[in-house]
């Protein structure tokens, strides 16, 4: 048998229906903006300090709050699955299409995301990457193989260079800054840099309008490459999954090129994901992929 929860008709019984209906919902902002509350305060996250950029501030809140709020972003998103299709765009100009599912479980305590990406492609082993706290690992139908420095790094760099490192910059202690205001395919949009404090910089295009995330720039520096990698992620179909934001469509562009889409069928939040699916064993010989 299903408890209410306590203090269920301690208050608010005796208001008419309407009156009722209003204050419940009151009720529970308050108890989402109290466990938010909580939340950021175990994981150490600070108040931002007066040398934060005040625009840019202003700004990153709209953003939150189009996404669905610190709810939303703190409590829902802390574990989820996302399933679509994959088209890669090789440099030879031929394409390939595939399945993609990505698994994420976000540590507050540790202010971190494991993350798992499994691709497959026809007439080809799956392929898994996975990074554990740690080590980033990928394997082949099950078996440990040594990822190119390239797939690393570019796996690496979409941990912390990502749309949603700006709805917890709290979190990550980040900094933010605001560089300016421009159009980007006759959108105007206000650009924003995020700087965590380890050096890595993500600048942010977020339309005017709407304050969603529309494009993320970042570089990436790959071992034995003389120069990095300007990647640019681009946001597009937005829709609301279980109260929160979330882009169905999602291009990648290394210098310019476009590499990857993915198309999104599937997005779910909350699911029960635990440590151990994210645990790597064994290092790879195998040729590298």
């Amino acid at each position: 048998m299903i408890g209410l929860p306590l203090g269920y008709f301690a208050l608010g019984h005796n208001l008419p229906e309407g009156e009722r209906s209003a204050y419940a919902l009151k009720r529970m902002r308050w108890r989402y903006r109290s466990a938010v509350l909580s939340f950021l305060l175990l994981a150490g996250a600070p108040i931002p300090s007066p040398t934060q950029d005040k625009k840019a501030l202003e700004i990153v809140q709209r953003t939150i709050a189009a996404y669905g709020g610190e709810a939303s972003v703190y409590l829902l998103r802390q574990r989820g699955q996302l399933r679509g299709f994959v088209k890669a765009y090789l440099e030879d100009g031929s394409t390939r299409e595939g399945e993609i599912t990505i698994r994420f479980l976000h540590r507050l305590e540790r202010q971190d995301e494991l993350r798992q990406i499994e691709l497959r492609f026809p007439n080809a082993p799956t392929l898994t990457i996975t990074y554990d706290g740690e080590r980033v690992g990928g394997t082949e139908d099950g078996v440990p193989i040594v990822l190119r420095l390239r797939t690393e790094a570019a796996f690496r760099a979409e941990l912390k260079h990502n749309y949603e490192t700006l709805l917890r910059y709290r979190e990550y202690k980040a900094e933010v800054k605001y560089v300016g205001r421009e159009k980007r395919s006759g959108i105007d949009v206000d650009v924003l840099d995020l700087t965590l404090p380890d050096g890595a910089t993500t600048r942010y295009f977020i339309s005017t309008k709407t304050s969603r995330i529309l494009h993320i720039e970042y570089d990436v520096s790959v071992p034995l490459v003389s120069k990095p990698i300007r990647f640019r992620d681009s946001f597009y179909d937005f829709r609301v999954v279980q109260t929160t934001l979330v882009p169905y469509r999602i291009e990648r562009y290394e210098d310019g090129r476009l590499v990857q889409e993915i198309r999104l069928t599937e997005v779910a939040y909350g699911v029960q994901i635990e440590e151990a699916q994210f645990r790597l064993s064994g290092s790879g010989d195998r040729k590298p992929l």
